[in-house]
């Protein structure tokens, strides 16, 4: 079986007052941007990897750090589409101790990065020696610490159950995919 992977990213979170609050939404992953995640690997993933899971978000967990390197359940993947920036995600946030804890500090900006937990499918190589993800099973995204990717994936912020995404978060995505499509590629680890 192919190991379970992580990668990080940063997100730009925020919370909205209205409803109940307990719902982050913004880019998880972001598209075509190489990132060197050590020595020996750059990778990116490309558009429309997790594709063949967009009907079945509910599957994805949330948490708060990954629940395999010790980290605490805190809910379920509401949705998640296909962006030009990236892999858009809403998170449902469950109350709970924990869940209450990483909705706060992330209201309160303590708490920006996201890390997804997946396991590859397709591969192929770029030139460049690029590892790109072409298709990957998405399990887990995590609220963390540190994220890989840094200002690439964003979260645009946490909202209310009962509200669609505001003007607020269409401009951060339209950010987002700016940086994204100014960044040069990164050379092969020497």
């Amino acid at each position: 079986m192919t190991p379970l992977l992580h990668r990080s990213f940063t997100p730009d979170l925020e919370v909205r007052s209205g409803g109940d609050g307990r719902t982050i939404y913004g880019i998880a992953v972001p598209w075509e941007a190489p990132q060197r995640i050590d020595d020996k690997l750059v990778e990116q993933f490309a558009r429309g990897a997790f594709n063949h899971q967009l009907r079945a978000a509910n599957r994805v967990r949330v948490a708060r750090e990954h629940v395999t390197l010790g980290g605490t359940l805190i809910g379920a993947m509401q949705a998640m589409r296909d962006d030009s920036a990236g892999l858009y995600v809403e998170l449902r946030v469950s109350r709970t101790p924990v869940g209450d804890e990483t909705l706060e500090l992330v209201r309160d900006g303590a708490l920006r990065d996201l890390s997804i937990g997946f396991r590859e499918r397709q591969n192929r190589r770029l030139p460049g020696g690029i590892l790109e993800r072409v298709t990957a099973d998405l399990f887990e995204v995590a609220v963390v610490m540190t994220g890989a990717y840094g200002e690439l994936a964003t979260a645009a912020g946490v909202r209310s159950a009962e509200t669609g995404c505001s003007c607020q978060a269409a401009r951060r995505l339209d950010v987002a995919a700016q940086v994204l499509a100014g960044l040069p590629m990164l050379p092969p680890a020497a």
